[in-house]
């Protein structure tokens, strides 16, 4: 990695929308338009179509160009993507629902938490209320926290989220109007170390006859068990963030690796299985059930990868 790479910052900016083509078109387009107008490098496109959710994530030296790429995507989304009418799989609070910045170099942190507050700003002067957190928040906060305060996870008893967001949870925020407008929803913005998503799908077979929602009622409660047992705040992994996720006809461990070298995606691949060999299976699935732990992937780059990019521009 070369110093200019190390000095770089990256912005992953979080779309509540992975299934209309002609929708994901427009965005890509911007997104694409945005890294050859200036020294910035989309170094991934990540659309998720179980999820309704699609990741850009933008790098460069230039904190200014960072930003300008980021908010351009956030402008177009906003443009096109009503929260009304988004129903998925995954938690969200609002259209352009999260975004995450990050510096490849420690020694940038101050610099990555200047550019959240720039992005945040910019997105609260296109009426999106804005919460900061990590680096950027004048308390620290985390993402975690805030979600559990703002409802993100309301919609997981039943593994959908569905239309506007309309939970009113108290707290003040950065940037932007004091009310969640019902088409745009609100942004979670911050900075934060790198992060890596990491998934961990679960396979099901049951024991017994049962109606597609009781399958998945009960594919999601184990699931539950076992991102509960995975994740720090359950007693698990350090540095790990998990939660249950229907995907498709599965279920996925999804997990937050908040840091790589304290708990690496090898150790959430052993965790997971080795959690799933020790509870009894026919409690949530029958006599007859099983699940079958597969090969986990990550969503995003890797902080080489984002360099290499980056040593390229």
């Amino acid at each position: 990695m070369t110093s200019a790479a190390r000095a770089a910052l990256a912005a992953v900016v979080y779309v509540s929308e992975g299934r209309n083509a002609v929708v994901l078109d427009k965005i890509e387009a911007i997104a694409r338009k945005a890294s050859t107008t200036r020294p910035v490098a989309l170094v991934n496109i990540f659309r998720d179509v179980e999820y309704n959710r699609t990741g850009f994530t933008f790098a460069g030296r230039d904190a200014n160009d960072v930003t300008r790429s980021a908010l351009e995507v956030a402008s177009a989304s906003l443009r096109v993507v009503d929260l009304r009418e988004h129903a998925a799989t995954h938690p969200r609070v609002g259209v352009v629902d999260h975004v995450s910045c990050h510096a490849l170099d420690a020694g940038r942190r101050a610099d990555a938490a200047e550019l959240a507050r720039e992005i945040g700003a910019g997105l609260g002067s296109f009426g999106v209320p804005v919460k900061l957190y990590g680096d950027a928040a004048s308390d620290g906060v985390g993402l975690d926290e805030i979600r559990r305060r703002s409802g993100y996870f309301s919609g997981a008893a039943s593994g959908t989220w569905r239309g506007e967001f309309v939970a009113e949870r108290g707290f003040a925020f950065d940037y932007g109007p004091d009310v969640v407008p019902e088409r745009e929803g609100l942004a979670m913005v911050g900075a934060v170390p790198w992060v890596c998503n990491y998934n961990v799908p679960l396979v099901f077979t049951f024991g017994v006859s049962m109606d597609a929602e009781q399958r998945l009622k009960r594919a999601m409660s184990f699931g539950r068990a076992v991102a509960k047992r995975v994740s720090q705040r359950g007693g698990g992994l350090q540095s790990v963030q998990s939660m249950a996720l229907p995907h498709g006809d599965k279920v996925e461990v999804a997990c937050n690796l908040l840091d790589v070298h304290v708990s690496s995606t090898e150790d959430v691949q052993r965790a997971t299985e080795n959690i799933v060999a020790t509870i009894d299976v026919r409690e949530f699935l029958g006599e007859l059930g099983g699940v079958r732990v597969e090969r986990g992937y990550v969503t995003n780059q890797t902080p080489e990868s984002i360099s290499a990019a980056i040593d390229a521009l």
